[in-house]
Formats: C-alpha cells, sequence, structure tokens
C-alpha cells in the first residue's frame, strides 16, 4: 500500500474513522521514510529531503550534534480529528504530499483491533495472514538465584546494592529469554571466552527446571496486559514468573525498548519491574 492508500475511501473511513488498527512500514527510522499509525496518529519518520519535498510541518528527531547521522524529521496527524477530512487545509496537505511525495508502495504491518468490516477494505492489496503462535521450551535445567532481594538490602536501604542485585537478576533473565547455554546447568564454556557466572554464592544457588514461552509479532500492548494478568491469577502465591516485552527495533538492530517484571517467589504482592528505554 501507498501512504495515500490509508487516507482515502473505506479503508479511511472504516479502518480509522470507525475502527482502531496498527500500522508499521518497513525500513529503520535513523535512514530511511518510516511511517506508524497507532490510535489514529499517523507518524512519519522522514529524511531531509523527503520532508522538504513534502511541504508539511514537523519538528527534528533524533539527538541533535550526533556525528555521522543525517537530519532527520518527524512528522504526526491525528487521522481521528474532525478537520481530518477532504476540503480541510491541514488534510489536503496531507493528501497532496501522499500522492507527489508518498507515492511509492510500502510493506507494512497490520494488526486490527476491532471488528473487521464487511466487505474488508484490506482485501484488495492481497494482504498475507500470519498468526503468532506460543514457543515453548520445557524442563531447561540450570542452576537458579534468589530471585527476591535479600532482606538485609531492604533493611538497610542500600540503593547501591539493590542496583547490583537487580542488575544481575536482570541480566540472569534476559540470558533465559535470549536461550543462552550461559545459563544451563552443565555448562562448560571456557573461561576465556566467556566468566559469566549465576548471581550468588554458589550455596545460595539451587538447581531447578523452567518453562518459557514466546511469541513474536505485531502484538498490541492490550494483549500483553491481558496475558500478565491471566498469568497472575493461574499461578500459585509460591511461585514466581517473569514477564518480558520488547519493541521494534528504532534505529539499529537490537536496540529496542524493553519491559521485564518480576514475581519473586513467595511473594504474591511484590514485583520488581525493568523499563528500559534508550535516551534521546
Amino acid at each position: 500500500m501507498t501512504v495515500g492508500q490509508i487516507v482515502e475511501g473505506d479503508f479511511f473511513t472504516e479502518y480509522i474513522k470507525i475502527g482502531n488498527i496498527m500500522m508499521l512500514s518497513e525500513g529503520r527510522v535513523d535512514s530511511e521514510n518510516v511511517f506508524l499509525l497507532k490510535e489514529g496518529m499517523l507518524t512519519m519518520y522522514l529524511d531531509k529531503e523527503t520532508y522538504e519535498r513534502a511541504g508539511l510541518v514537523g519538528k527534528p528527531h533524533g539527538v541533535k550534534g550526533k556525528r555521522g547521522l543525517k537530519p532527520r524529521w518527524v512528522v504526526q496527524f491525528d487521522l481521528r480529528s474532525p478537520s481530518m477530512l477532504h476540503g480541510k487545509k491541514g488534510f489536503d496537505r496531507l493528501a497532496y504530499a501522499c500522492k507527489n511525495v508518498f507515492n511509492a508502495p510500502v510493506t507494512w504491518f497490520f494488526h486490527n483491533l476491532s471488528k473487521t468490516p464487511v466487505p474488508d477494505p484490506l482485501s484488495r492489496h492481497y494482504p498475507v495472514k500470519y498468526t503468532s503462535h506460543p514457543k515453548v521450551s520445557e524442563n531447561i535445567s540450570t542452576r537458579l538465584p534468589l530471585l527476591k532481594p535479600p532482606i538485609a538490602i531492604l533493611s538497610n536501604q542500600n540503593q547501591s546494592e539493590l542496583d547490583e542485585f537487580a542488575t544481575d537478576i536482570y541480566e540472569w533473565l534476559s540470558l533465559v529469554r535470549l536461550d543462552s547455554p550461559r545459563i544451563n546447568i552443565d555448562d562448560k564454556i571456557d573461561p576465556y571466552l566467556s566468566n559469566y557466572t549465576i548471581p550468588g554464592a554458589p550455596d545460595d544457588l539451587q538447581e531447578g527446571k523452567l518453562c518459557r514461552i514466546s511469541w513474536q509479532g505485531f502484538i498490541p500492548p492490550r494483549w500483553t496486559r491481558q496475558t500478565l494478568a491471566e498469568v497472575i491469577l493461574a499461578l500459585p502465591a509460591k511461585s514466581w514468573f517473569s514477564l518480558s516485552t520488547t519493541t521494534f527495533a528504532r534505529d539499529i538492530v537490537g536496540d529496542s525498548a524493553d519491559c521485564t517484571i518480576l514475581r519473586p517467589p513467595n511473594s504474591s504482592g511484590e514485583y520488581l519491574l525493568w523499563d528500559i528505554r534508550k535516551q534521546n
């Protein structure tokens, strides 16, 4: 689809004005023109040349003074606004830019958060449907660190020790998510290649089995929140679990926002939360 096909005809009326969809175009935000549609807000990440040709009003994007990067601009339109209609000045400027500048077909991720209209305006664009199925890995043998902050750290309110504990546990959880052999109970990596050790004193480590369930795809935050609620209700209070969600990379591969929550064992009302974001 072109960007212009999003803001015209039945697609615009049924999916944006009435319905609720998410769309993300292919490309890298730091170097290519990328388009994002979420909750009716169209966000365009543009290079300087495209931005000037489009004639739209935006603002600079990215870190100022970062060497080696060309100027980038971001433009936003609230397509659900009553002023976003043909005949209105702002909308006509967007339509003109779509016709004359953003006129190349783009491959998109598309997710419908509401009822699919009949007939479906998307069908004429030959979409490829994809269902994200869970990948389950059971009986992962590992040594478990202490997942609950020691009472001494909490009672002394020692921020540096608490930070060190949180960093070590987050690193271990990340290795579990990545299916790293470093967490395996029989791992015998040459210390010259890796000197990672599971956090905690050897006597505090316990052997245990893990089950990891993962999904990959264009998943809305609402689904993740619902999954978290179901996990909390399903597991007994003595059990521990961790849930992590990672966004698509904004600039370079691996440069993503990440949110991880951990409920330690025997701590039904206590949680640790890591909110990892890139600083712009």
